[in-house]
C-alpha cells in the first residue's frame, strides 16, 4: 500500500468511528430516563394506594380500641415517627424516577402530598362507613383513629407511587 492509500483509509476509519461515537451518544440518550416532577398520575397513584389501605384497618375494631386507649402523647409520637419515616424512605431511598422537589428548601413535596392524602382518606372513610359518629363518637376519638388508620395508609400511599 502507498502512502496514498494508508492516508484515505485512516480517513475512512476516522470518520467511521465518529460516526458510531455520534450513534453511542444518542443511543445513551435516548436510554437515559428523565426524572419526573411530582404530576396528576402521581397524585391518583398515591390516593389509590392509601384507599386500598386505608379500608381494611379503618373498619377494624381493634384500631378503634387501641385509638380509644391511647394518650395524646402516643399520638402525637406515632405521628412524627410516622413523618420521619418517610421522610427517610424519600431521602435516602434511590428511585431514579422520582425528581427531588422541595417545599421551603427542605421538605418533599411527596411527604407533604403523601401524609395529606392519607390522613384525609382515612377521615373520609370513617365518614363514609358510618364509623363516625356511630362507633367513634366524639372529636378526640376520631383524631386518634385518623392518625392510627393513616399510618397504614401512608405505606400504601408512598409505596403504590414508589412501584411505578
Amino acid at each position: 500500500m502507498t502512502d496514498q492509500e494508508i492516508k484515505k483509509e485512516f480517513e475512512t476509519i476516522k470518520e467511521e468511528i465518529e460516526l458510531l461515537e455520534k450513534h453511542l451518544s444518542n443511543i445513551e440518550g435516548s436510554l437515559k430516563q428523565e426524572k419526573s416532577s411530582f404530576n396528576f398520575n402521581d397524585f391518583i397513584q398515591e390516593l389509590t394506594g392509601a384507599i386500598i389501605l386505608a379500608l381494611p384497618f379503618a373498619t377494624n375494631a381493634d384500631i378503634w380500641e387501641i385509638s380509644k386507649s391511647m394518650s395524646w402523647i402516643h399520638a402525637v409520637c406515632l405521628l412524627i415517627a410516622m413523618v420521619f419515616g418517610i421522610y427517610m424512605f424519600i431521602k435516602y431511598s434511590n428511585f431514579g424516577n422520582w425528581k427531588i422537589q422541595n417545599v421551603a428548601g427542605f421538605l418533599p413535596l411527596r411527604l407533604i402530598t403523601s401524609i395529606l392524602i392519607s390522613m384525609v382518606v382515612s377521615a373520609l372513610i370513617l365518614i363514609a362507613l358510618g364509623i363516625y359518629p356511630a362507633i367513634v363518637d366524639n372529636v378526640n376519638w376520631f383524631v386518634k383513629t385518623i392518625i392510627l388508620v393513616s399510618i397504614f395508609s401512608v405505606i400504601g400511599s408512598i409505596g403504590l407511587d414508589a412501584a411505578k
